[in-house]
């Protein structure tokens, strides 16, 4: 009976022995197993860059930089000759002809809105002379919308309307656009020519500049 109880005690012992090395087996697996699976269906976030700086550009440009009514004078018996760039009767008790009509085309060609500055340099009287010359210009849209007001839009605008040539920097346009479909303007101009102007060449350069603006 003492071997028989030794001998069941031995494979009680073994029993627990074997059961202990079979938890310890089963805690390693299912800890490699974790870590295995944690790095097959884990996963690892980085972050990458793309920079790229867009300058601003303000650029303006006549397209149509002149205008020329060649050579001419008052009719016989009129007190004064009408010059303008219009299409159409734009020469009236005078024998002068338009070559370009349209007057002088100014456009937007930058990526910003500008403010829009005109200058000439000779008033009526140092341009033409005589009695009462006329000198003056007219700014409209060609594209509409090109030219708007402060705040977007076009009420208090000084576009069709004739105004004396400015021989000091005059604002024209408070926001002149770049978008292709409206950014472009006129300057047509509009000239009396007394019997008793000045003869010869005449001419003056109208000067735009413009500054960036929202």
């Amino acid at each position: 009976m003492v071997k028989r109880d030794a001998g069941s005690k031995v494979i009680t012992v073994f029993a627990v022995f074997v059961f202990i090395i079979s938890l310890f087996s089963v805690g390693v697996f299912y800890l490699s197993a974790r870590a295995l699976f944690s790095t097959i269906s884990g996963h690892a976030t980085s972050v990458g860059e793309a920079n790229l700086t867009v300058e601003s550009a303000v650029i303006i440009n006549f397209t149509t930089a002149q205008i020329n009514w060649g050579s001419g004078r008052v009719n016989s018996g009129s007190p004064s000759a009408g010059l303008n760039t219009f299409e159409l009767n734009n020469v009236t008790d005078g024998n002068w002809t338009l070559q370009n009509a349209g007057g002088l085309r100014l456009q937007n060609l930058g990526n910003v809105n500008v403010t829009l500055n005109l200058s000439g340099t000779k008033t009526a009287a140092q341009l033409i002379g005589g009695t009462s010359p006329t000198y003056q210009w007219n700014i409209t849209n060609v594209e509409s919308s090109s030219c708007l007001n402060s705040t977007g839009g076009t009420d208090a605008l000084a576009i069709n309307l004739f105004y004396n040539v400015n021989t000091t920097t005059a604002l024209i346009c408070p926001r002149f656009q770049f978008v292709d479909s409206a950014d472009t303007i006129r300057i047509d101009f509009n000239l009396t020519i007394p019997s008793d102007s000045f003869t010869g060449a005449l001419g003056d350069t109208i000067t735009a500049i413009a500054f960036a603006t929202s």
